[in-house]
């Protein structure tokens, strides 16, 4: 043989029927010739499963130590992922399946293995809290880095998804309050995709990190002159947390992002007035409002005040009850879950822009910080620190930068800079999202390499401003037609929709409520069902009743579980009554 197929080779010192055989695959025995189970039982044997684990058996071709293997994933409640990634080797595996009668299955992958990974963690009905790797022979030094990315990505899905459940139960009841409270403002503003490919102009898109005072202050430097013309040849989408300091200086932002769901957010909007009054918080400038652009968990109080805006929705969690909004056409537009503003500003950038050749420039998107500093001049975590300071508390803030969960790094230019490990992984993660993207350019001067081509500011914002009478006019008019188009009967029929669905989701949490407190004597107790099997069934769908729970990551009969359903019902009837309410209050639509 060429060696270029798997070869079975019997080995007589075997001492078992099942291990005589080794396997030699391109001039390589995949097993000991002498004892070809020795090792793999000895790794088996040696493997100490936590509860929850799941297993990455990598290349297993003949599959010795797969029944102790499997004896100790079924005492764990663990679970075994059998991989192969060379195609010869694949075959013989099936066969030895085939022959041996095995109740295995290979993992299926296709040019995408990280893609196919996370469909598995999706659609499996165990919630694995961790992940081990077991090499079942020598076939993984034909693919060696193939099983240490595979390795990686599977760490990777299965630590995300834990760190989405704690985000979920610090904050996941905030997230279904919101929605439910902005649901019908989704539905009565103009959608997003009537906004998409609409920006001829260059885009800025503006975080709040110390890179944006390279912006503002050139404003306050330049004064008028310089504001005009930025204001002539750029189009500014602005996170929420950066309009104090834009404003500040006189800056005119096109749009604002907001995606915070916690009250923490309103110290970036003291000073702006609400729709139609007058911007008189800042002294330089009255700009006009902003276009705003809310998540659909963002904070309602705040979402309320402004006439023009449009909505859209990061999907926080995967769950029947959004895939029920979803199917009746009362999810605005759905963005990546990149947990970050800034990242979600530059990715809203890009779906507004006309086409690829628009050029988008970022700044103030650090995920970085300064000894003494967090955040750029003028925004107000600076303000607030200005304001608290006294004898006993100094103006910079050292405690960011010198706590147990800080780190220094080395940042653009090789400056030293300071981050945190939330911080460094948004960094990372927009390195990943927007590699490749065309006409996406960093003109910060400090912050961590995004990966992106670096651009001067002073040759962009300074001798590139002629070129933008190349790109269009400001959007002024056109968010305002696209306003008036869909205020009306465009979305009458949307809005309707959006009341029925609260009025209904109303009565199904009073009739719940009612299941779980009088049971078997429940005016809706329907005797073809046991009471666990209805009281579940009408759970199914309305996860947000018990999403934030540390356990809630599905419904349970458990009485303690229920006992807790049943005290979050009346928050969240409170809180779609309130919306019907609002609803009620606002003008009906003709």
């Amino acid at each position: 043989m060429d060696g270029q197929e798997p070869e079975l080779i019997k080995v007589p010192s075997g001492k078992s029927a099942e291990g005589t055989w080794t396997v030699q695959y391109k001039k390589r025995f995949l097993y000991s010739k002498y004892n070809p189970q020795k090792n793999i039982l000895a790794a088996v044997q040696s493997l100490e499963l936590l509860p929850q684990t799941l297993v990455l058996a990598f290349s297993p071709c003949l599959f010795y130590g797969h029944k102790e293997l499997r004896e100790k994933c079924r005492a764990s409640d663990s679970e075994i992922l059998w991989v192969e990634a060379e195609g010869a080797l694949k075959d013989l595996e099936e066969r030895v399946i085939k022959e041996r009668a095995l109740n295995e299955r290979l993992f299926s992958f296709g040019q995408n293995a990280a893609k196919s990974l996370d469909d598995f963690f999706r659609a499996s009905s165990k919630k694995f809290k961790r992940v081990v790797r077991l090499d079942f022979s020598a076939g993984v030094s034909f693919n060696e880095s193939f099983y240490k990315n595979f390795f990686e990505a599977a760490q990777n899905i299965a630590a995300a998804f834990w760190k989405n459940r704690l985000t979920l139960v610090r904050l996941g009841r905030l997230y279904s309050q919101n929605l439910f409270k902005n649901l019908e403002a989704a539905a009565s503003c103009v959608p997003f995709e009537a906004l998409e490919k609409s920006v001829k102009k260059q885009i800025v898109v503006c975080g709040a990190g110390e890179s944006l005072d390279q912006l503002t202050g050139a404003a306050k430097k330049m004064g008028g002159d310089f504001l005009e013309s930025f204001k002539r040849n750029f189009f500014v989408i602005a996170v929420d947390a950066a309009l104090p300091a834009l404003l500040s200086a006189g800056i005119k932002i096109d749009a604002a992002v907001a995606t915070e769901s916690q009250l923490a957010i309103e110290k970036a909007y003291i000073g702006i007035k609400k729709s139609g009054e007058a911007n008189k918080g800042f002294e330089s400038q009255k700009p006009d409002e902003p276009f705003f652009f809310f998540d659909l968990t963002s904070r309602p109080q705040i979402a309320r005040r402004f006439k023009n805006k449009s909505f859209y929705f990061s999907a926080f969690d995967q769950n029947a009850f959004l895939g029920r909004l979803q199917e009746q056409g009362l999810l605005p537009y759905t963005a990546p879950p990149l947990g970050s503003v800034g990242l979600t500003a530059a990715y809203l950038a890009m779906k507004l822009r006309k086409d690829s050749g628009v050029p988008i420039y970022v700044t103030g998107l650090d995920f970085s910080f300064s000894a003494g500093r967090t955040h750029a001049k003028g925004t107000a975590q600076s303000k607030a620190r200005f304001l608290s300071a006294g004898r006993l508390n100094a103006t910079e803030n050292f405690r960011a930068a010198y706590s147990p969960g800080s780190q220094k790094i080395l940042g653009k230019g090789q400056k030293e800079i300071w981050t945190s490990k939330n911080l460094l992984g948004y960094a990372l993660l927009f390195r990943q999202f927007f590699e490749g993207a065309q006409n996406l350019f960093d003109v910060g001067n400090c912050g961590i390499d995004l990966g992106l081509e670096r651009k001067d500011f002073d040759q962009i914002i300074f001798k590139g401003q002629d070129r933008g009478k190349d790109f269009g006019q400001n959007l002024d008019s056109f968010f305002a037609a696209a306003g008036q188009g869909f205020e009306g009967g465009k979305n009458k029929e949307r809005i309707e929709k959006c009341r029925a669905f609260l009025e209904s989701e109303l009565k199904e949490l009073k009739d719940l409520a009612d299941l779980l407190s009088n049971g078997e004597k429940s005016a809706g107790r329907d005797k073809s069902l046991s009471l666990d099997n209805q009281i579940l069934s009408a759970l199914k769908g309305r996860e947000y009743l018990f999403l934030h729970f540390p356990d809630g990551t599905e419904a349970k009969a458990e009485r303690s579980f229920l006992a807790r359903v049943r005290s979050q019902i009346d928050f969240f009837a409170k809180d779609i009554e309130t919306a019907l309410t609002a609803s009620t209050l606002r003008p009906r639509l003709t």
